[in-house]
């Protein structure tokens, strides 16, 4: 996206930052600017625009984020007179037969005098990477970026008045302006007469071009299913500025704005008079949504102080009409429909600029919301591969049911044969150990942790179990109680196979070693790592070390400490140690300060 700083003005004309500022800033409040240059005279930005915001894909609706960041006055120019206030007895004969119109405002203007445009004009087509063609054509493209929704002209002398919108009836191909010829099939939307195709949603066509001897036009603004837009352009590989901005969500009432600007522009270039009433097909206006906001919540979802006085201020001149806490946004904005959009909103342009960053880290103890039955699974993990087990996944899906009365049958399996979903792991480990046996690998031990399935009459259950096999019957015996203590009737001993249910267990946290509390910490800005090296006469054990230096930084602020390298330097048989120490609840220089004064260094 291209911005022109002196076209931005036309919208907001107490703007005077300098570029570079405004560069920044609209960085700052989410539209990425690239660089910003100097083109015939003119001051060119170049944007990355987010998907999200089809209405930054004008100058208007920058305009309108700018000025809610500068605390400006928003102004629409080209408004020398209202044209939709003028009357007229003649209606143009259009007809919209597809419901992928969401709104088309029309005009009939005659007598014009067209001809070439003027150098601003030429400038700035040129700054948006377009070629000038002539003043009435290159005026639809001008509203088109000043709003970002497209407008298209029709020379009447080619295409008549009746204009038709519909899918694609019977036309097999279609000449764009620039020659093109694209082959066409029954799903593209069109604008056409009774004889012949004129026009795409998104690209205008030869058959109704407008030249330097057009007098009589017909012009138009509509806004489509944006879906629609996007299949035809990707299935006629065909890419236009118009189509870029009806792909996404543009708001059916900017229209009117744009529409009357543009004829204001045309009558006063290019003389010429109104002779039709205005068409405005408009079947199902839009609905917008009620947010309620707690206006307490930006300060809490930010970590700062934000005056609910700058919230409703911030939302009142992003356009939303403010309910006590529900909060109606403005059409132009679809993007904004919860609570958490209006929080970003109201941060965005309270500045980021604004949120500390020499505050020291802080953090709260918060409960432990993590299940036992994890803590138990990683538990009986380490154990078993301690005692010399392989961890295996199998399939859930099995050929034989272990229990006909209880088994879940499936529907579509992706394997034919096995439709059952498992009642146990032991099938599953039996069908292990036999592709073991075919590979000729003898004495296995393994297991699996996984869900098991049953139903209950209308019920359906999912358990998780545990299973294990040890080519020793004795041997798996011995381990299997050493893993779980519990009532042996909770145990399935099955020849060289085991399975425990862990969901049948009463208590399983009572099985999880308490080597640490069941605590986390919360943390509210970044860890700082440091590292230190130290040299001894003598070799030291490392966890005497860590223990050493940890008790010397003190649990205030030590977050981790480990040792990354020992070397012994043979030459002078000296042992360096490598320590990498990570620091929190603190700021930079607080942190430097401690580190080198703990191990020696300052």
């Amino acid at each position: 996206m291209k911005l022109i700083y002196s076209h931005l003005q036309k919208f907001l004309p107490d703007l005077k930052v300098d570029p570079q500022q405004l560069r920044d800033d609209l960085t700052m409040i989410g539209h990425f600017t690239n660089y910003f240059e100097e083109i015939d005279g003119e001051i060119v930005f170049d944007l990355d625009i987010k998907v999200n915001r089809g209405d930054c894909l004008g100058y208007y609706g920058l305009a309108r984020d700018l000025a809610v960041f500068y605390n400006l006055e928003l102004k629409i120019p080209y408004l020398a007179s209202n044209i939709l206030d003028l009357k007229s007895e003649y209606q143009l004969p259009i007809d919209i037969q597809t419901d992928n119109v969401k709104r088309v405002m029309a005009l009939k203007i005659s007598g014009l005098k067209n001809q070439n445009s003027p150098q601003w004009l030429q400038t700035f087509i040129k700054c948006h990477g377009n070629n000038p063609i002539n003043f009435i054509v290159d005026l639809t493209n001008y509203i088109m970026f000043m709003y970002g929704i497209p407008s298209h002209a029709f020379d009447i002398r080619k295409s008549g008045e009746n204009l038709i919108w519909q899918m694609n009836p019977n036309f097999s191909e279609f000449t764009s302006l620039d020659g093109s010829i694209l082959k066409l099939n029954p799903n593209i939307l069109m604008i056409n007469n009774p004889d012949k195709p004129l026009s795409l949603s998104f690209w205008g066509g030869e058959a109704c071009a407008i030249d330097n001897d057009t007098t009589d036009i017909i012009i138009e603004i509509a806004v489509y299913n944006s879906t629609t837009v996007r299949q035809n352009s990707r299935s006629l590989k065909a890419v236009t500025e118009a189509g870029t901005r009806l792909e996404k969500y543009l708001d059916p009432e900017t229209i009117p704005t744009a529409f009357n600007a543009l004829t204001n522009l045309i009558l006063e270039n290019c003389s010429g008079q109104i002779n039709s009433q205005i068409f405005d097909y408009y079947p199902q206006k839009i609905q917008l949504p009620q947010i309620e906001l707690n206006l307490n919540k930006p300060s809490e979802v930010s970590g700062i102080e934000i005056p609910q006085d700058f919230v409703i201020n911030c939302l009142t001149k992003l356009g939303c009409s403010i309910n006590n806490n529900l909060i109606t946004p403005p059409s132009i904005r679809p993007d904004i429909s919860l609570e958490a959009d209006l929080i970003e909103e109201v941060v965005r342009f309270w500045n980021y600029k604004n949120i500390p960053i020499d505050q020291p880290l802080v953090f709260k103890e918060v409960t432990d919301i993590t299940p036992p039955e994890i803590y138990l699974i990683d538990q009986l993990k380490d154990k078993l591969v301690e005692l010399g087990y392989d961890e295996v996944l199998t399939w859930p899906l099995v050929t034989q049911p272990t229990d006909e009365k209880t088994v879940i049958k499936t529907q579509n399996s992706i394997n034919t044969e096995a439709i059952y979903l498992r009642q146990s792991l032991i099938p599953s480990l039996q069908q292990q150990l036999n592709q073991y046996s075919r590979y000729k690998l003898i004495n296995c031990q393994f297991f699996e942790i996984g869900k098991v399935f049953s139903r209950i009459g209308d019920k359906y259950l999912e358990k998780t179990a545990l299973g294990i096999y040890h080519y020793n019957a004795d041997q798996l015996r011995r381990d299997a109680q050493s893993c779980i203590s519990t009532n042996e009737s909770l145990i399935n001993f099955d020849g060289n196979f085991v399975e425990i249910i862990l969901d049948d267990l009463s208590k399983p946290e009572k099985y999880i070693p308490q080597t640490t509390p069941n605590t986390a910490y919360e943390l509210t800005s970044q860890i700082i790592t440091l590292d230190a090296n130290i040299t001894l006469d003598n070799q030291e054990e490392p966890k005497n070390l860590i223990k050493k230096y940890s008790q010397i930084i003190g649990d205030q602020y030590l977050w981790e400490i480990i040792i990354t390298d020992i070397y012994h330097d043979t030459k002078n048989d000296k042992y360096r140690y490598t320590f990498r120490v990570s620091y929190f609840n603190t700021d930079d220089k607080t942190a430097k300060d401690l580190h080198l004064k703990s191990f020696g260094l300052k």
